[in-house]
């Protein structure tokens, strides 16, 4: 597939026609096109030269309707209050199109904004495979009652080499729902304050259930009170880098989540506008770190990241946590690494492998072999900088290595494990840095 990259000497002097007409050079001038796309416009040929009255349309959908595969639809400012269905490999441009929306979009009358508000339904719902859509305003997609249980703002099932690029997803149930859907990219996307309609999945910038081969990359989230990313349900191979997460509830869920990377982000000020439950329940289940690692994941690497200040319940920075139940299955959160990343200010811990008690038997939530946690900084937390909590099969066998834990409130580094490990807990502790910690003597002062 021919990615779309529309290339600008300076995109805030961005011009909409000089810009598709560099779309048509491109797909023109690839060995594979084997006929020159149809260019279709709403509401007004005067948005491309390529359109005609007989290609112009009043909405969106009459222009999706009309589509064959690898048609352009062209949508000029203005506001559209569709829920568009996409059932053809097509290129949907708006009138922000190449614009990365975390940069000068404060311009409603420059947008393209497809607004579901009443329709009880996604506000754009991707029914074809190799579909672009690049420079909308989305927003007001939630159930409204209706039996719709996945409403987005963008909802993608189960097609594969989907885009989405340069777009404000904002006041949706969610703003980008992929169900089954693969390599996919989302990038250059704000995504805020998408916390409408109560429903399964409300609160979230993204939520990935069972998406294989996926890249989310340089986006902001800011608002979205369950979390900026949900990844749950057997998605697997992932790569989330780059993003930035500001008044979020939390900054990713991993759940059933397999040979997946999360790196180099940067987040803050994690739960401060509020919170909804990552899953509603009943009981609804909560987050309780930046970071949430769940029941079921294996080959996880959680690397580089700056994470920042949260607010209870988003009590700890990076969290093997038992809020979702807990497994006993030894295959359980395997290779599951801890690298590199910057933790500080949270009320609780900046790391924590928690434990809970199943039918009276200690259980964890990290297995060691092939798990470690290394090189981390863990700064001016509430409680523990790093604390594995004692359990049995589980939170033991782990290497913790070059770690640097200074000025945590309780401890900075403690491990309520037991076993033939460092100073006999079930952990390997070798070459950590810290004023405190539990047994004494396994972190040193510098």
């Amino acid at each position: 597939m021919i990615r779309l990259h529309i290339m600008l000497n300076n995109r805030r002097r961005f011009i909409f026609p000089a810009a598709m007409g560099a779309v048509l050079v491109l797909i023109a001038g690839s060995a594979n096109a084997l006929a020159a796309p149809t260019v279709r416009c709403v509401p007004s040929a005067s948005l491309n030269p390529s359109c005609t009255g007989s290609t112009t349309y009043p909405t969106i959908q009459k222009a999706v309707n009309a589509a064959n595969d690898g048609d352009i639809i062209v949508v000029g400012p203005g506001y559209y209050n569709e829920s568009v269905t996409i059932n053809a490999a097509i290129t949907l441009l708006g009138a922000q199109a190449g614009n990365d929306a975390r940069v000068d979009r404060h311009d409603p009358a420059k947008e393209s904004i497809v607004d579901a508000t009443g329709k009880g339904s996604s506000a754009l719902y991707v029914d074809e495979e190799s579909v672009v859509i690049d420079g909308f305003t989305v927003e007001g997609a939630h159930s409204y009652g209706s039996p719709s249980p996945y409403p987005a703002g963008i909802y993608v099932g189960s097609y594969k080499y989907v885009q989405v690029l340069n777009n404000i997803l904002q006041n949706s149930s969610t703003g980008v729902y992929l169900y089954g859907a693969g390599q996919d990219v989302i990038e250059h996307n704000l995504f805020r304050n998408n916390n409408e309609g109560g429903e399964v999945d409300s609160g979230y910038g993204i939520f990935l259930n069972g998406v294989p081969y996926l890249v989310i990359t340089e986006n902001e989230f800011t608002g979205n009170k369950a979390a900026a990313i949900g990844s749950m349900n057997e998605t697997q191979d992932a790569s989330i880098t780059n993003n930035t997460s500001e008044n979020d509830g939390s900054f990713v869920i991993f759940k059933d989540t397999y040979w997946t990377h999360f790196s180099n982000n940067h987040g803050k000020n994690f739960g401060h506008t509020g919170v909804l439950p990552v899953l509603p329940g009943p009981p609804p289940i909560y987050a309780d770190a930046a970071v949430v690692i769940g029941p079921g994941n294996l080959f996880l690497v959680i690397s580089n990241n700056d994470l920042e200040k949260g607010e209870a319940p988003i009590s700890n920075g990076i969290a093997f946590t038992t809020v979702f139940g807990t497994s006993t299955a030894p295959n359980a959160n395997w290779y599951l690494n801890v690298i590199n990343n910057k933790i500080e200010r949270f009320p609780g811990n900046g790391i924590v492998a928690e434990e809970a008690l199943v039918s009276s038997t200690p259980t964890g939530t990290l297995y060691g072999p092939g798990s470690f946690i290394v090189g981390n900084k863990v700064f001016d937390n509430g409680l523990d900088g790093i604390f594995i909590e004692g359990a049995s099969t589980y939170n033991s066998g782990i290497p913790l290595d070059d770690n640097e834990a200074e000025g945590n409130h309780v401890f900075d580094c403690h491990d309520t494990s037991t076993g033939t490990g460092t100073l006999g807990t079930g952990n390997t502790w070798l070459n950590n840095t810290g004023n405190l910690s539990y047994p004494t003597g396994l972190c040193t002062p510098r």
